[in-house]
Protein backbone atom coordinates (compact mmCIF):
# COMPACT_ATOMS: atom_id res chain seq x y z
CA UNK A 1 0.00 0.00 0.00
CA UNK A 2 2.70 2.11 0.94
CA UNK A 3 4.24 1.56 -2.75
CA UNK A 4 1.25 2.55 -4.27
CA UNK A 5 0.70 5.90 -2.77
CA UNK A 6 4.35 7.10 -3.45
CA UNK A 7 3.87 5.94 -6.94
CA UNK A 8 0.70 8.09 -6.94
CA UNK A 9 2.73 10.87 -5.46
CA UNK A 10 5.56 10.50 -7.77
CA UNK A 11 3.37 10.12 -10.96
CA UNK A 12 1.40 13.68 -9.54
CA UNK A 13 4.23 15.42 -9.47
CA UNK A 14 6.14 14.10 -12.61
CA UNK A 15 2.48 15.45 -14.53
CA UNK A 16 2.42 18.74 -12.96
CA UNK A 17 5.98 19.30 -13.80
CA UNK A 18 5.48 18.15 -17.68
CA UNK A 19 2.25 20.04 -18.00
CA UNK A 20 3.89 23.51 -17.10
CA UNK A 21 4.48 25.38 -20.13
CA UNK A 22 8.22 26.92 -20.94
CA UNK A 23 8.88 29.77 -20.09
CA UNK A 24 10.42 31.92 -23.13
CA UNK A 25 12.75 34.82 -21.49
CA UNK A 26 14.79 35.57 -24.05
CA UNK A 27 12.11 36.35 -26.98
CA UNK A 28 9.22 38.65 -24.60
CA UNK A 29 9.69 41.44 -22.89
CA UNK A 30 8.80 40.78 -19.08
CA UNK A 31 4.95 41.17 -18.38
CA UNK A 32 5.01 43.28 -15.05
CA UNK A 33 2.29 45.60 -13.11
CA UNK A 34 -0.93 46.35 -12.85
CA UNK A 35 -2.97 47.35 -16.42
CA UNK A 36 -2.35 50.82 -17.37
CA UNK A 37 -5.60 52.74 -18.08
CA UNK A 38 -6.62 54.50 -21.71
CA UNK A 39 -8.07 56.64 -23.49
CA UNK A 40 -11.68 55.25 -24.55
CA UNK A 41 -10.96 52.21 -21.69
CA UNK A 42 -14.81 52.28 -20.31
CA UNK A 43 -14.49 52.29 -16.17
CA UNK A 44 -17.11 51.49 -13.48
CA UNK A 45 -17.34 53.92 -10.84
CA UNK A 46 -18.78 53.10 -7.56
CA UNK A 47 -18.57 54.50 -4.21
CA UNK A 48 -20.13 52.56 -1.31
CA UNK A 49 -23.60 53.55 0.24
CA UNK A 50 -23.86 56.38 -2.66
CA UNK A 51 -26.26 55.88 -4.96
CA UNK A 52 -24.85 59.29 -7.00
CA UNK A 53 -21.75 57.64 -7.49
CA UNK A 54 -22.46 54.59 -9.43
CA UNK A 55 -21.60 55.08 -13.36
CA UNK A 56 -20.18 53.83 -16.07
CA UNK A 57 -17.56 56.28 -17.77
CA UNK A 58 -15.47 56.46 -20.60
CA UNK A 59 -11.35 57.80 -20.56
CA UNK A 60 -12.24 60.48 -23.15
CA UNK A 61 -9.41 61.69 -25.85
CA UNK A 62 -7.68 64.06 -22.88
CA UNK A 63 -7.00 61.46 -20.70
CA UNK A 64 -10.08 62.41 -17.76
CA UNK A 65 -13.39 61.40 -16.64
CA UNK A 66 -15.99 63.63 -15.09
CA UNK A 67 -17.74 62.34 -11.67
CA UNK A 68 -19.89 63.93 -9.69
CA UNK A 69 -18.73 66.53 -6.80
CA UNK A 70 -14.81 66.43 -8.38
CA UNK A 71 -15.58 66.79 -11.48
CA UNK A 72 -12.60 66.07 -14.27
CA UNK A 73 -9.62 63.86 -12.88
CA UNK A 74 -7.02 61.79 -14.80
CA UNK A 75 -7.17 58.58 -15.10
CA UNK A 76 -4.76 57.58 -18.81
CA UNK A 77 -1.96 56.27 -17.40
CA UNK A 78 -2.69 55.11 -13.75
CA UNK A 79 -4.11 51.94 -12.73
CA UNK A 80 -7.31 51.29 -11.09
CA UNK A 81 -5.90 51.05 -7.63
CA UNK A 82 -4.17 54.38 -8.38
CA UNK A 83 -7.01 56.00 -10.20
CA UNK A 84 -9.23 54.61 -7.03
CA UNK A 85 -6.88 56.21 -4.22
CA UNK A 86 -6.88 59.74 -5.95
CA UNK A 87 -10.81 59.87 -6.41
CA UNK A 88 -10.96 58.54 -2.79
CA UNK A 89 -8.48 61.41 -1.68
CA UNK A 90 -10.87 63.80 -3.48
CA UNK A 91 -14.11 62.42 -2.70
CA UNK A 92 -13.31 62.83 1.45
CA UNK A 93 -13.96 66.34 1.33
CA UNK A 94 -17.25 65.62 0.99
CA UNK A 95 -17.60 62.30 2.25
CA UNK A 96 -16.35 60.61 5.30
CA UNK A 97 -14.22 57.73 4.60
CA UNK A 98 -14.68 56.89 1.35
CA UNK A 99 -15.21 53.39 -0.35
CA UNK A 100 -14.23 53.89 -3.62
CA UNK A 101 -14.25 50.72 -6.48
CA UNK A 102 -12.80 51.58 -9.95
CA UNK A 103 -13.57 48.06 -12.36
CA UNK A 104 -12.19 48.31 -16.20
CA UNK A 105 -15.35 47.05 -17.96
CA UNK A 106 -14.07 47.58 -21.75
CA UNK A 107 -10.29 47.59 -23.09
CA UNK A 108 -10.74 49.91 -25.80
CA UNK A 109 -7.28 51.81 -25.84
CA UNK A 110 -4.84 48.74 -26.92
CA UNK A 111 -4.48 49.57 -30.34
CA UNK A 112 -1.56 48.65 -32.72
CA UNK A 113 -1.58 50.30 -36.09
CA UNK A 114 -0.15 47.63 -38.93
CA UNK A 115 0.39 49.38 -42.37
CA UNK A 116 2.65 47.83 -45.29
CA UNK A 117 3.06 44.27 -46.98
CA UNK A 118 0.22 42.53 -44.93
CA UNK A 119 -2.57 40.55 -46.19
CA UNK A 120 -4.64 42.78 -43.73
CA UNK A 121 -3.49 46.81 -42.80
CA UNK A 122 -5.50 48.95 -40.14
CA UNK A 123 -6.09 49.40 -36.29
CA UNK A 124 -5.50 46.23 -34.23
CA UNK A 125 -7.00 46.35 -31.04
CA UNK A 126 -5.83 43.88 -28.14
CA UNK A 127 -7.36 43.24 -24.74
CA UNK A 128 -4.26 41.64 -23.40
CA UNK A 129 -0.52 41.51 -23.83
CA UNK A 130 0.26 41.28 -27.80
CA UNK A 131 3.94 39.96 -29.16
CA UNK A 132 4.82 40.97 -32.21
CA UNK A 133 4.17 37.57 -33.37
CA UNK A 134 0.55 37.53 -32.73
CA UNK A 135 0.11 41.36 -34.17
CA UNK A 136 1.04 39.88 -37.59
CA UNK A 137 -0.85 36.60 -37.18
CA UNK A 138 -3.62 39.22 -36.52
CA UNK A 139 -3.36 41.07 -39.79
CA UNK A 140 -3.24 37.45 -41.59
CA UNK A 141 0.23 37.54 -42.46
CA UNK A 142 2.54 39.04 -45.07
CA UNK A 143 1.94 39.09 -48.35
CA UNK A 144 3.93 37.52 -50.86
CA UNK A 145 5.99 40.53 -51.55
CA UNK A 146 6.94 41.30 -48.04
CA UNK A 147 11.04 41.32 -47.83
CA UNK A 148 10.19 40.09 -43.77
CA UNK A 149 11.39 43.15 -42.49
CA UNK A 150 9.01 45.90 -40.60
CA UNK A 151 9.93 49.20 -39.05
CA UNK A 152 8.29 49.64 -35.26
CA UNK A 153 7.07 53.00 -34.92
CA UNK A 154 7.19 53.55 -30.68
CA UNK A 155 5.74 56.92 -29.14
CA UNK A 156 7.74 57.72 -26.37
CA UNK A 157 6.15 61.10 -24.30
CA UNK A 158 7.16 63.79 -27.25
CA UNK A 159 9.37 61.51 -29.33
CA UNK A 160 9.63 58.85 -31.68
CA UNK A 161 11.98 55.79 -31.78
CA UNK A 162 12.39 53.75 -35.40
CA UNK A 163 13.14 50.51 -34.89
CA UNK A 164 14.07 48.00 -37.90
CA UNK A 165 13.63 44.84 -37.04
CA UNK A 166 14.36 41.33 -38.59
CA UNK A 167 11.76 38.91 -38.89
CA UNK A 168 13.28 36.05 -40.91
CA UNK A 169 14.66 34.34 -38.04
CA UNK A 170 11.37 34.39 -35.89
CA UNK A 171 8.92 33.39 -38.82
CA UNK A 172 11.31 31.00 -39.06
CA UNK A 173 10.34 29.72 -35.63
CA UNK A 174 14.36 30.24 -34.36
CA UNK A 175 13.56 31.93 -31.15
CA UNK A 176 15.40 35.64 -31.26
CA UNK A 177 14.93 38.77 -29.00
CA UNK A 178 12.57 40.25 -31.82
CA UNK A 179 9.13 39.23 -30.64
CA UNK A 180 8.99 42.30 -28.77
CA UNK A 181 6.01 42.52 -26.50
CA UNK A 182 4.31 45.69 -28.14
CA UNK A 183 2.83 48.61 -26.39
CA UNK A 184 -0.63 50.87 -27.36
CA UNK A 185 -0.23 53.53 -30.18
CA UNK A 186 2.44 51.15 -32.02
CA UNK A 187 2.94 51.70 -35.61
CA UNK A 188 4.75 48.32 -37.54
CA UNK A 189 4.86 48.90 -40.74
CA UNK A 190 6.12 45.84 -42.98
CA UNK A 191 8.52 45.94 -45.89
Amino acid sequence: MRFAVSGLVFLACLTTSLAQEPTQTSSVEDISGDYVIGVEDLLYVTVYEEESIRLDVRVRPDGKISLPMINDIKAEGLTPDQLRQQIARRLSRFIRDPNVAVIVKEINSFKIYVLGEVNSQGVLTFYQPTTLLQALAAAGGLTEFSKKELTLVRRSGETEEWQRVDCKDLLAGRPTGNNVLLRPGDVLLFH
